[in-house]
């Protein structure tokens, strides 16, 4: 092959691999985000959003012949799509540098750029195993549809801390397996590279490394695994009462979680308040959370007999279950499904 040629499919090769990083991103902005965005809106018809507004902004004046359009309007200034513009500038810009500048050293080592400078091979390798992690990252989150200005953000900051640690990295081993090691730590999530590097420097300077890896307490819940729960956790919410009582719309955004998941997580955290690890033994009697607990209340006081003595009859064994007298369970269901909260989200479930 010519030295042209050569420059040429090493720009063409360097060029899709930047691609690679922001087609996915673009992608996710005008097709996932809209779809996910009209989603959201379906559910929220104008009695809904009222409720809304009265239990979370109640210094709002709404009425449901425009609450909609208001929502529109703050759903906009909040969480528009206007809020990425600048993370996809800034990894833009940064994938388009190392782009070029892993060019112009492929150009050098293959002697097709005499007059180039080549970055050295632990960058090299770094980067790549850093920009390989951000492509992975990206593909499996816009197929997942969950792409949040904070996770573009981490992919910034990926690729910016890849060099530091590649060459940190490197300096504790052999120099043969330097590079490769440097590349490899692509593979990891940052959480696990600063894991490692928080046990590496523990065991250097004789410090204690110890992280809080036990379970969490919103896992006590039957909907949330530990993935979800540390998902969570990233957004501000580490306990079961703080879920209880957040806002599901805000938190649907922030976690790009399904907007009925959400509900299903808060309707059962409401429900935890009141009986705790007691809630375990209610989910049999189709006592998930407080919606279905605000169901069960309204059927013992159905006028109808039949459905009054079947709702009596769970009443009755749930009880027994939980060895409590049947007015003392009655009361507490009726606390948690006529729970503001617990209304608000009866409303809206879909």
């Amino acid at each position: 092959m010519t030295r042209v040629g050569y420059i040429v499919l090493i720009d063409v090769m360097l060029a899709i691999a930047a691609a690679m990083v922001i087609a996915p991103l673009l992608f996710y902005l005008y097709r996932v985000w809209a779809t996910r965005r009209d989603k959201l809106f379906s559910y929220l018809g104008a009695n809904s959003l009222c409720l809304y507004y009265r239990q979370f902004y109640p210094d709002q004046k709404t009425d449901e012949a425009t609450v909609a359009d208001v929502f529109r309007k703050y759903f906009g200034r909040h969480y528009g799509r206007r809020f990425y513009l600048l993370p996809v500038f800034l990894l833009t810009a940064l994938t388009v540098t190392c782009a070029c500048g892993a060019a112009r050293t492929l150009q050098v080592w293959q002697k097709v750029d005499s007059n180039g400078h080549a970055l050295p091979w632990i960058v090299v390798g770094a980067l790549g195993g850093g920009f390989t992690w951000v492509i992975s990252d990206m593909i499996d989150r816009v197929r997942r549809r969950d792409l949040t200005v904070g996770d573009v953000y981490n992919s910034i900051f990926r690729i910016l801390i890849a060099a530091p640690f590649g060459w940190a990295f490197a300096q504790l081993v052999k120099d043969d397996i330097g590079v490769p090691l440097a590349f490899l730590l692509g593979a990891f999530p940052t959480s696990t590279l600063f894991r490692i590097a928080r046990r590496l420097a523990a065991t250097k300077l004789g410090v204690s490394d110890d992280p809080d890896s036990g379970k969490l307490e919103l896992e006590n819940l039957q909907s949330i695994g530990k993935t979800s729960a540390e998902r969570f956790n990233d957004e501000g919410i580490s306990t079961i009462v703080q879920l209880a009582y957040a806002d599901p719309i805000d938190l649907t955004i922030r976690t790009n979680f399904d907007f009925n998941y959400v509900i299903d997580c808060v309707s059962q955290a409401l429900l935890w308040i009141y009986f705790e690890d007691k809630t375990h033994t209610l989910v049999i009697y189709s006592l998930r959370g407080a919606q279905e607990a605000c169901s069960l209340v309204k059927t013992l006081k159905s006028p109808r007999q039949a459905e009054r003595d079947e709702a009596t009859a769970t009443l009755t064994a749930i009880a027994a279950a939980l060895n409590m007298v049947p007015a003392s369970v009655q009361t507490t269901l009726e606390q948690a499904g006529e729970d503001p909260y617990t209304e608000f989200i009866s409303s809206i479930w879909h």
